[in-house]
């Protein structure tokens, strides 16, 4: 550019204003226009694409990350590094061509040799060893939106996502899925190592495959003096468990030795203050859990003498913030919960609660309304509770045929300040407080209990509302598509957006972490109809 040139006459305000109307191959192009624009863009374009990264388990990916970490300014940015379940599909005859040619070239190995070998280990080992304001490290199985620079249209992408040379493939080029079951322990083995103290690890998974009882075995031995300081520093963990030994299988929580691992690697985890847990519900694995998480602790010394699958109860006694979702339990048994720690705040999403005795056909009958009744009464007066939010709960519901047919139905609340609004079109799905100036948090439950009911569902798929009053229920179909971010390959990089924040389509909510429960079926748009199956002969 010509010395004389107005450019580099605009103040740096007036430049970074213009980069943020740019897309990110605009953003790239202008970048490279000379030294002055490059020199005052430079620290927005690091703090937007390098202080969020993800990456997968292939070795072209994971040298990026190696090489940002050898960076003497990046390496300072990046502080949040997201892995990725998405991997090449080395077997598929249409890979692109182009990628094929220079993955092999390039003397690249596959996955399957970076996990067994170790070198994806060592590779994230060198890596996180280098990055000294590290905070976060998340594992994820999906593609998030993108930043707004780039449209509706974009998608957060590991690095790499399009190496293969064609993107043909929705999630760009021919990936599959590795199971995040195996993952999560290379990655936490590879912080203990690099003797690196992330504050947050967060797991957010989509698909069928969750972590399994045997991701948290690295909590014991061998691998224990190295990941202990890890799991000691954490103050945020979110996790996505279910309780088959893949993740995805038959649930096993009845077996003590499938919840022993979970459990110990909990007992470490001393400073957490936020503890999001989401299972599968009717999975066995997530009420067992729940039920430990309750137990008061012992006063005496828990003495364990030789190999053991008892596991004695946590304190967590800086746990502030408690997330629990996709979870079916009983009524006394969340109640132990909520009651045992010092909360801030809890968030229950798509929780089935159960009650045992519970009559399916009593009209006035609801666990919900008897749960917040109770939980009511048992919260001492010097609760800190401020933030409680309950969405997309459920209970079990039955047809009287012969024989009768079980299932499950959407609890519903009336709207607030007029408990006897039975009527689907003014119902809501979520509720929750926050505490303000008068409010009063066991007050609040109380008003929940008497809000509380359900869409009664009858053979032949008639519906009738609690108060007979014949009015059409709403159908009406909202839009609960995902939230899901993409990059440009010149800049290779996807990060927090300068103005919106963390810009990557997961909003950090319990249940769609952001998160991450996100149901094939939505029960909650037309909640008889879920079950009109259940109504065919």
């Amino acid at each position: 550019m010509a010395a004389s040139s107005p450019m580099l006459e605009l103040p740096p305000e007036l430049l970074i204003r213009v980069s943020d109307h740019l897309t990110t191959v605009e953003l790239g192009n202008f970048r490279r226009t000379c030294k002055h624009v490059e020199t005052v863009l430079f620290d927005t374009f690091a703090k937007e694409f390098f202080s969020k990264r993800q990456f997968m388990i292939e070795q072209p990916t994971l040298q990026a990350l190696i090489d940002i970490s050898n960076h003497p300014t990046l390496s300072k940015r990046l502080t949040e590094v997201i892995i990725s379940t998405d991997a090449f599909d080395h077997s598929s005859t249409p890979w692109g061509h182009k990628g094929q040619r220079v993955f092999l070239e390039a003397g690249y190995v596959t996955r399957e040799l970076l996990l067994h070998t170790g070198q994806a280990r060592d590779m994230l080992v060198e890596a996180f060893s280098k990055l000294p304001n590290l905070r976060t490290v998340g594992l994820r199985d999906y593609a998030g939106k993108g930043r707004r620079r780039d449209g509706e249209a974009a998608r957060w992408r590991s690095w790499g996502w399009n190496w293969s040379g064609e993107n043909t493939a929705e999630n760009g080029g021919y990936c599959v899925g590795l199971s995040p079951a195996l993952i999560l322990p290379v990655v936490i083995y590879s912080l203990g190592l690099a003797r690196a103290k992330p504050s947050n690890v967060e797991v957010f998974l989509r698909s069928h495959l969750k972590l399994s009882p045997a991701s948290f075995s690295v909590g014991d031995g061998y691998m224990l003096p190295a990941i202990g300081p890890v799991l000691a520093g954490l103050q945020t963990l979110m996790l996505h468990v279910c309780g088959g030994e893949d993740g995805g299988g038959f649930p096993q929580g009845y077996d003590a030795w499938t919840q022993a691992p979970l459990k110990r690697f909990l007992r470490h985890t001393k400073a957490l203050e936020t503890l999001r847990l989401n299972f599968e519900q009717h999975d066995l694995f997530g009420d067992a859990i729940l039920k430990w998480l309750g137990e008061p602790v012992p006063t005496a010394p828990h003495v364990i003498e030789g190999p053991t699958i008892d596991v004695s109860p946590l304190s967590l006694s800086k746990l502030r913030n408690l997330d629990l979702g996709m979870l079916s339990t009983e009524i006394t048994t969340l109640i132990k919960v909520v009651a045992k720690f010092d909360l801030i705040s809890i968030n229950l999403w798509k929780v089935h609660l159960l009650l045992k005795d519970f009559d399916e056909s009593a009209d006035d009958t609801s666990p919900w309304a008897i749960f917040f009744e109770t939980l009511a009464n048992t919260l001492q007066s010097s609760t800190r509770l401020q933030r409680f939010s309950v969405g997309y709960a459920r209970q079990p519901a039955r047809l009287e045929t012969i024989p009768p047919r079980h299932f499950d139905e959407n609890v519903l609340f009336a709207p607030s300040g007029d408990p006897g609004d039975r009527r689907q079109i003014n119902a809501e799905e979520k509720v929750s407080y926050r505490a303000e100036y008068g409010s009063n948090v066991k007050q609040w439950l109380k008003d929940v209990a008497a809000r509380t009911w359900v869409m009664k569902i009858f053979p032949y798929g008639m519906r009738i509302d609690r108060e007979d009053d014949n009015e059409d229920a709403d159908e009406n179909e909202g839009d609960d598509g995902d939230d899901d971010e993409d990059q440009e390959e010149d800049d290779d990089g996807e990060g927090v957006d300068v103005e919106e924040g963390d810009d990557d389509g997961d909003e950090d909510e319990q249940g769609d972490d952001g998160g991450e429960y996100d149901e094939a079926e939505n029960f909650l748009k037309k909640p008889w109809e879920a079950h009109d199956h259940l109504l065919e002969d």
